[in-house]
């Protein structure tokens, strides 16, 4: 092991140089099976590039995404106070409708009550004991 060490130490110049030239215009052995695979590879590389410049501008507009963050925030704040207050006002509104049943409930008695008042127990005198009933 030490003694290949030793030769990539010897030869680290060289490495590095072929490391730093352009693979461009060089055979590379890719097996059969991965051609397909490596095909689409190429596609997907173009394509990227070509949408390079559109990726660099969204990367450039990120810092107007903070604006409208905090837009998004401040709608987000108002629609829960929103809701909140029509928590409150449906449940009012359930409050109002039961008053109302009761209320809606009372008014036959009250209306009876109006026209028909409620007779006191007035002793009737008494007959008298002599009826003028002819015979």
């Amino acid at each position: 092991m030490n003694n290949h060490l030793e030769a990539v130490l010897k030869e680290k110049r060289s490495l590095r140089q072929r490391l730093l030239k352009p693979m461009c215009q060089e055979h590379l052995p890719i097996e059969a099976s991965y051609h397909s695979d490596l095909v689409h590879l190429l596609e997907l590389a173009v394509t990227f590039i070509e949408r390079l410049e559109t990726h660099l501008e969204t990367i450039r507009n990120i810092p107007h995404l903070d604006e409208r963050e905090k837009k998004m925030s401040k709608a987000l704040a108002e629609m829960d106070i929103l809701v909140t207050k029509t928590e409150e006002l449906a449940e009012n509104i359930l409050k109002w409708r039961e008053q109302q049943k009761e209320v809606s409930s009372c008014i036959p008695k009250i209306l009876a009550e109006e026209n028909f008042p409620p007779k006191h127990d007035v002793t009737m005198p008494p007959l008298p004991l002599s009826s003028k009933v002819h015979v």
